[in-house]
């Protein structure tokens, strides 16, 4: 919600962005300390297959912590890589989605698809693109004038808008 009510024409230090930048701490650091429970739970890299690391959705989880981090330590420097961080913060909502299982087998299911959703949208421009061929042959030439007759053209004729 807050990335909803943030805008780039508020003053930067008027009352509402301050609120906003605090509420974006407090919130990163839940974040963090869930990432840092789960490290420790479950191990980083080498703890067997069901480490940390191992998980797609936690390397998304650890991006978007280490993002808002970094953000966080380097406020003052003005360096756009730091700034463009701030722009994974968009991936927060998709945190949602590692929580519920449901909605988890979805996404994946899409990503899983998106090869055949592909080469499904191969075969249709195809498709298209012989019908534009087939159109051209059949119809060339027989739309070469326009019929204009009941348009009003007085007002383009009198300022020479058009070839009469």
């Amino acid at each position: 919600m807050t990335l909803a009510f943030e805008t780039p024409l508020d003053n930067p230090k008027g009352l509402k962005v301050t609120i906003l930048t605090y509420i974006d701490y407090v919130m990163s650091s839940f974040f963090y300390c869930e990432c840092l429970t789960k490290v420790f739970a479950m191990g980083f890299v080498a703890c067997g297959k069901n480490s940390y690391i191992r998980n797609p959705w936690n390397i998304l989880d650890f991006t978007i912590v280490m993002s808002a981090l970094m953000s966080m330590i380097f406020v003052n420097v003005d360096l756009k890589a730091i700034k463009s961080l701030r722009i994974l913060r968009v991936l927060r909502p998709l945190r949602i989605v590692a929580k519920n299982r449901g909605l988890k087998l979805a996404i994946t299911s899409l990503f899983n698809s998106l090869p055949n959703i592909a080469n499904l949208l191969l075969i249709v421009v195809f498709f298209i693109f012989l019908l534009s061929i087939l159109c051209m042959t059949l119809f060339s030439g027989q739309f070469y004038q326009c019929s204009t007759d009941h348009l009003d053209l007085t007002y383009y004729q009198q300022n020479d808008l058009i070839n009469t």
